[in-house]
């Protein structure tokens, strides 16, 4: 029995292709949704990146939260979570933390378009989940207008980004 949905999400159009599904799911189930979005955390410390990381929280939670409400105005019990650190490694530390039973994830998200069959981010969660993962495929351009992630969440978070120094190669 299916008591809690996982659905990661990146800010994208495609990533979010996977909450029709998890939605019908959880309905049908009575099961708990969490949304979990992931921002990348590379292993350096970067001297703004207490800045850098309430800014991006700051700006996911309010991209998560419309999501959340409407969910739940649909009649879904549902959270919003927000992680650092490589994106297929926390989804899956979450699922095993969070006891998910199932993953419902989009075949691609901030990348897509790719002429591969899965993103580099859902292929490694296939492989290290602790449950069961849905893939919802994605094929189609996610709108007449592709925006990035970044452009959808707001522009500040190129802007605090922009501000730590750059190194060069």
């Amino acid at each position: 029995m299916v008591k809690h949905i996982l659905v990661p999400l990146d800010g994208s159009e495609y990533a979010e292709k996977a909450l029709d599904f998890a939605q019908t799911l959880a309905l049908a189930t009575k099961a708990h949704i969490s949304l979990l979005t992931v921002i990348m955390r590379f292993g350096a410390v970067l001297p703004n990146q207490r800045q850098l990381e309430a800014s991006s929280h700051a700006h996911i939670t309010e991209y998560l939260h419309p999501i959340r409400d409407m969910l739940a105005r649909n009649g879904l019990d549902v959270s919003a979570h927000v992680d650092f650190g490589n994106p297929a490694d926390a989804i899956a530390d979450f699922a095993r933390q969070e006891s998910v039973d199932l993953i419902v994830m989009a075949t691609h998200g901030v990348g897509s378009r790719s002429t591969y069959a899965l993103g580099s981010v859902a292929l490694k969660v296939l492989q290290i989940a602790p449950c069961p993962v849905t893939m919802k495929r994605v094929v189609e351009p996610a709108s007449r207008h592709r925006v990035t992630s970044q452009e959808r969440l707001g522009s500040s978070l190129s802007t605090v980004s922009a501000s730590a120094p750059e190194t060069s190669p």
